[in-house]
């Protein structure tokens, strides 16, 4: 009886992410009791509201720190480049910055 052959797969291992890698010169995100110092600083400074409601005429309750360049796409960890912002506010700029990075970068808009 002839010996049987196996065919050879034609798959492809399937890609884990639709992201664009990071660049190699990305910060690191302070962690921690560090963080949570940060954060509580940040909340201090912009006195619990959000700051894109603010700078658009309305007072709306910041709820989340959020880096104003995200650290990806080559923003620092410092003050300078964090903000507080309501829920909302967050939730779309999080949402637009997936979509960007999704698409290999910073678009400008």
């Amino acid at each position: 009886m002839p010996k049987l052959r196996t065919l050879q797969s034609r798959l492809q291992p399937a890609r884990l992410t639709r992201l664009a890698p990071a660049p190699t010169a990305t910060v690191e995100r302070k962690r921690g009791s560090a963080g949570v110092a940060d954060r509580e600083r940040i909340r201090r400074r912009d006195c619990g509201l959000c700051q894109a409601c603010a700078a658009n005429g309305a007072t709306s309750l910041g709820v989340a720190v959020d880096h104003k360049v995200p650290l990806w796409a080559g923003g620092s960890d410092d003050d300078s480049n964090k903000w507080l912002l309501c829920k909302p506010c967050h939730d779309a700029k999080t949402a637009e910055e997936a979509r960007q990075r999704a698409a290999g970068g910073l678009v400008a808009g």
